[in-house]
C-alpha cells in the first residue's frame, strides 16, 4: 500500500457512485489517492484538543476484556453468572473522554446501511466532527465511541437475566440478538476474534501512536519518520472507515436487516492487515535507527568525556553491543576477543575502504614493528564496507588487503554500528583515517594517518605535544628532503647555502630551468663574487614510477597543510601559506621553492621563477649588497605584484578534519569554497 501525494479533487465527491450492484462492492472504487484528496481539502494535522491516546488505548482493552468474559458464559451456558476478579477491578482504566464528540459520533455510527458508499460518506462526517484532534486521537476517538456503544449491548444482555431495568433496556436495544450471531464467521470476522477487524483497528491505532511519539527526533535522524507520518491520515480514514462498516455489520444482527458484503469485509481484513505490516516495518526502522541514535550519544559521552574502558568503546563502536565479535589477529590469523586482544592498551584505529594504499600499509608495518617492541599500542583494521556490498568480489579484496597487514582486522562481515559516528564526529571520507586513543578511550589524536605519512615512526606517541614539536621544524625538511637522494643534501643545508628545489610536469619547462640557471652560475659576477647557489630536482621523468613517487611527494605536503591546520587554526600563517601555494601548483608546468638551509623564503610558479632567472641582468647588481637569496626574492616578489594570480585548491577527500576556511597564498582574502555533486550513474568511478 502507498499514498500518492494529497490531491484536490477539481469536482466535490458528494455523492460518489463507487457500486452499482452488490455483486461489484470492492475498495478497488476508491483508491488511496481519492481517499488523501478529500482528506486533505478539509483536514490537517491539528493538535488543538490533545488526549492521553494510551490511556484510552487501555481504556478499550478494559472493556473488550470484559465482553469477551461474557461472551465466554454465554457459549458456556452461564448467561449472567460472570465474576470479575480483583485484577479486573484493579485493571479498569477511567478516562474523562469529550461526552459531546462521542455522542455525535455514536449519532453518525448509528444504523448505517451497508456499503462502501455509506461508509465512505459517514467516514468524512465523523472526520468533520474531529477536526480539531491530531489523527491517531480521531481514530482512537471513534474507537471509543464504538467500543462504548457495544460494551453497552453485552452489559445489558448481561445483566437482563437478574436486573428487570437492564432487561427492558436490554429488549429496547434488541441487545439478546447479538447471542443469535456469536458462532457465525461473519460476526467473529467483525469483532469477536483476536483478528477482527474492530481487533486490528485497535492494533493500528497503537503502532500509529508509537510512530507519532517518534516525531520528537528529528528527520534527519530517522529519515523516514517523513514518510511514515505522511500516511497516518490515510490510516486513520482506514481505521474509522472500518468501525463504520463494522457497526453497520452490527446494527444489521439488532434489525435483522441486510448484512455487509463477504467481499467488503474480507477486503477491509487485507487492507487493514496491509497497514499494520507497513507500520510494523516502520517501527523496526526507527527502533534500529533509534538504537543507532542512543548508541551515536553514547559513543559522544564515552569518547573523550568520561573514562570509558577502550575494549567496551571498541566493541559499541564496531557492534553497538558488549560483546562484539572477535578480531582477527592478522599475523597468526587466529581469532581474538576483544577483551582480551586490546584490554589496557593504547589503540590506534586505522578506518578505511578496501582501496587504502599500498603507501600506507607499508608505512603502518613498519609502525607495527617498532610499537610492538613495547607492546603498548595495539593497531585494529576497521574496514569500510557497504552491507549490500558483502559480495565474493568485495570478499576477496578484504582477504587481500587483510593479508598485507600484521596487525588486528574487524571481520567481513561486520556491519559496523557506529557508522554515524564514524562519519559525523570523526568525519570518515574516502581516505583512511587514524585515530589514536589511549586505554580509557581519549582521543590522543583524531587524524594521526598525516602524521604518519609526513613523519614516519617519527610521530610515535601521535599526541598533540608530539605533533607540536615536529612542526617546530622547518616544512622543507618535513616533507621535501626525505623525497631527495642527494648525497651532498645534508651537507648544504647545515652549511646554510641556498638551495632551489624544482620540479613540474612540463619538461621542456624543466631543460630550459635548468639551462639557465647553468648561464647564471658561469656568469662572470656570480664567480667574481663568490656567490653560488644549488638546485635540486624533485622527480626525475615522465614514467610510472615517477608519478608514484610524485603522488606520495603531494600527499606529503596535504598531509603537513592538514596537521599544521588542525592544530593552528585555518588563519593565513607564513607556513601554511607557503605550502598551500606550493600545493596549488601540483599540477603546473613548472614550480620551485628557494631556501636557505632548509629555512623557506619564497615558493613561486613555474614561469614566474623563470622570469627572475631571465631577468638576472636586471637584479645582479644587488647580489654584493643583499646576497643571492634575498636579491632573487626582492625581484620575485616585485614581478608577483605586476603578475598577481590567486590561486585555486582542491581539497581531496581526506578523512577527518580539514579547514573550511582558508586564506588565499597569494592575497589576505578568504578563498572561496564550494560544493560539488558528481554521479557515476552506478559506475565505478575509478574505472
Amino acid at each position: 500500500m502507498s499514498v500518492l501525494a494529497p490531491k484536490i479533487p477539481s469536482t466535490p465527491m458528494a455523492n460518489p457512485r463507487l457500486q452499482t450492484h452488490k455483486d461489484e462492492l470492492s475498495l478497488k472504487n476508491l483508491s488511496d489517492d481519492v481517499v488523501v484528496g478529500h482528506i486533505y481539502s478539509k483536514h490537517r494535522d491539528d493538535d488543538t484538543v490533545k488526549i492521553d491516546v494510551n490511556n484510552y488505548i487501555s481504556f478499550l482493552q478494559s472493556i473488550f476484556a470484559y465482553v469477551d468474559q461474557i461472551h465466554e458464559a454465554s457459549f458456556q451456558g452461564h448467561d449472567g453468572r460472570v465474576i470479575y476478579s480483583e485484577d479486573s477491578y484493579k485493571a479498569n482504566v477511567t478516562i474523562d473522554p469529550p461526552l459531546d464528540i462521542l455522542q455525535k459520533i455514536s449519532i453518525k455510527l448509528a444504523f448505517k446501511g451497508p456499503g462502501i458508499e455509506n461508509a465512505h460518506q459517514t467516514t468524512l462526517e465523523i472526520l468533520d466532527i474531529l477536526t480539531s484532534y491530531p489523527w491517531e486521537a480521531k481514530a482512537i476517538l471513534c474507537l471509543v465511541a464504538f467500543g462504548s456503544d457495544y460494551g453497552h449491548l453485552w452489559h445489558l444482555n448481561h445483566h437482563s437475566h437478574f436486573d428487570s431495568l437492564a432487561k427492558t433496556l436490554a429488549n429496547i436495544h434488541q441487545s439478546a440478538s447479538l447471542k443469535k450471531h456469536l458462532d457465525s464467521f461473519k460476526y467473529r470476522q467483525v469483532v469477536f476474534s483476536s483478528r477482527s477487524l474492530i481487533f486490528l483497528c485497535l492494533q493500528v491505532i497503537k503502532l500509529m501512536n508509537q510512530i507519532r511519539l517518534f516525531s520528537k527526533f528529528d528527520t534527519k535522524e530517522i529519515p523516514e519518520l517523513a514518510s511514515a507520518l505522511r500516511q497516518i491520515p490515510l490510516f486513520t480514514y482506514w481505521v474509522i472507515h472500518t468501525i463504520v462498516a463494522s457497526t453497520a455489520e452490527i446494527s444489521s444482527y439488532l434489525t435483522n436487516t441486510e448484512s455487509q458484503s463477504q467481499i467488503y469485509l474480507n477486503e477491509l481484513n487485507e487492507r487493514l492487515n496491509a497497514i499494520l505490516n507497513i507500520l510494523g516495518d516502520y517501527l523496526n526502522i526507527f527502533q534500529e535507527q533509534l538504537g543507532e541514535i542512543n548508541l551515536f550519544r553514547w559513543l559522544i559521552d564515552h569518547i573523550d568525556l568520561f573514562p570509558t574502558e577502550i575494549t567496551l568503546v571498541v566493541s559499541k563502536l564496531l557492534e553497538g553491543k558488549v560483546n562484539a565479535k572477535p578480531l582477527i589477529n592478522c599475523s597468526t590469523l587466529m581469532e581474538e576477543k576483544i577483551e582480551d586482544a586490546l584490554s589496557e592498551k593504547n589503540v590506534i584505529l586505522l578506518i578505511s575502504g578496501l582501496e587504502i594504499s599500498n603507501d600506507d600499509i607499508q608505512a603502518l608495518n613498519l609502525l607495527y614493528d617498532e610499537l610492538k617492541r613495547e607492546d603498548n599500542y595495539k593497531i585494529v583494521w576497521i574496514p569500510m564496507i557497504n552491507s549490500q556490498g558483502f559480495d565474493q568480489e568485495s570478499r576477496k579484496r578484504y582477504e587481500l588487503v587483510r593479508s598485507t597487514m600484521k596487525w588486528y582486522a574487524v571481520q567481513y562481515t561486520t556491519k559496523i554500528a557506529g557508522l554515524r559516528f564514524l562519519e559525523e564526529i570523526w568525519q570518515v571520507r574516502e581516505d583512511a583515517l587514524m585515530v589514536v586513543l589511549d586505554s580509557k578511550s581519549k582521543v590522543k589524536f583524531s587524524n594521526a594517518i598525516h602524521l604518519l605519512r609526513v613523519w614516519g615512526n617519527n610521530a610515535i606517541p601521535f599526541t598533540v605535544e608530539r605533533a607540536n614539536a615536529l612542526l617546530r621544524k622547518n616544512w622543507p625538511e618535513s616533507t621535501i628532503v626525505k623525497f631527495i637522494n642527494q648525497p651532498r643534501l645534508q651537507s648544504w643545508i647545515d652549511q646554510g647555502r641556498s638551495i632551489i628545489f624544482y620540479g613540474g610536469k612540463d619538461q621542456d619547462w624543466i631543460q630550459g630551468f635548468e639551462e639557465k640557471v647553468v648561464d647564471i652560475k658561469n656568469d662572470r659576477s656570480m664567480r667574481e663574487s663568490g656567490i653560488n647557489f644549488e638546485i635540486v630536482r624533485i622527480g626525475n621523468n615522465n614514467d610510472n614510477n615517477n608519478a608514484s613517487f610524485m603522488s606520495r611527494f603531494w600527499i606529503t605536503q596535504w598531509g603537513f597543510f592538514v596537521v599544521k591546520s588542525q592544530l593552528t587554526g585555518s588563519s593565513a600563517s607564513e607556513t601554511t601559506e607557503d605550502i598551500l601555494r606550493l600545493i596549488s601548483y601540483e599540477n603546473e608546468n613548472g614550480w620551485a621553492i628557494l631556501t636557505v638551509g632548509s629555512a623557506p623564503l619564497l615558493v613561486g610558479r613555474g614561469n614566474l621563477i623563470l622570469r627572475v632567472f631571465e631577468d638576472f641582468n636586471r637584479w645582479k647588481k644587488n647580489l654584493n649588497l643583499k646576497g643571492f637569496p634575498n636579491a632573487f626574492q626582492d625581484y620575485f616578489n616585485e614581478m608577483a605584484l605586476e603578475t598577481h594570480q590567486c590561486e585555486r585548491v582542491t581539497l581531496p577527500g581526506f578523512s577527518g578534519w580539514i579547514p573550511m576556511i582558508v586564506n588565499c597564498p597569494e592575497c589576505p582574502r578568504f578563498m572561496e569554497t564550494g560544493i560539488n555533486f558528481n554521479c557515476c550513474h552506478g559506475r565505478n568511478p575509478n574505472s
